[in-house]
């Protein structure tokens, strides 16, 4: 598998509290699909600390709270 940044920022994303941890396999991906079109790919490449800080943004939004399994707020 290739280096997917969004995979990695979601993970990030999930480790420092951005959206609940779960169980379940890959459970990144639905997030890392839903941070594609929010985060710059250039942004996560260049600073990735800012790329974290709008991740966590975004996990906050309303179109977030369909993903699994949750944002806590």
């Amino acid at each position: 598998m290739t280096d997917d940044p969004y995979r990695s920022l979601a993970g990030e994303l999930r480790r420092v509290g951005g959206f609940a941890k779960d169980a379940t396999p890959f459970s990144e991906l639905p997030w890392a699909d839903f941070l594609r079109p929010r985060v710059a790919e250039s942004k996560i490449r260049k600073s990735f600390t800012k790329a974290l800080d709008q991740a966590k943004a975004v996990a906050r939004t309303p179109e977030a709270r369909y993903l699994p399994p949750g944002c806590p707020g």
